[in-house]
């Protein structure tokens, strides 16, 4: 998980001494991890693979701890250099709606 808006969204939401880790050799850094929290979404544009963007955001299990990304990628030309800033909104009101359900399912 060294790359890519899904390894941010991950690592963001990690105890102190396992985010530092996972930042060895990371193409991002602690405080693109802060903005991550802070925003509640991630993107990458070339980070994982040249021409390449993506938009995350966190799916929340029990507890409230995330478990897993929900994801978006494709050509840099159909989701733009800025991804997040046209399809954030929909990824995190996707993965809000997935944590709701493993919410309901987990009781």
């Amino acid at each position: 998980m060294q790359a890519g808006s899904a390894a941010q969204i991950l690592l963001a939401w990690e105890d102190p001494e396992k985010l530092h880790r996972g930042l060895v050799n990371a193409k991002f850094t602690a405080a693109n991890l802060a903005a991550v929290r802070r925003r509640g979404w991630a993107q990458s544009v070339g980070e994982r693979e040249a021409g390449v963007a993506s938009v995350s955001a966190p799916v929340r299990g029990p507890n409230n701890k995330v478990i897993a990304a929900v994801s978006i990628s494709g050509p840099m030309e159909r989701l733009s250099r800025q991804p997040g800033r046209i399809h954030a909104a929909a990824v995190v009101a996707t993965a809000a709606r997935l944590s709701e359900h493993l919410a309901k399912n987990n009781k």
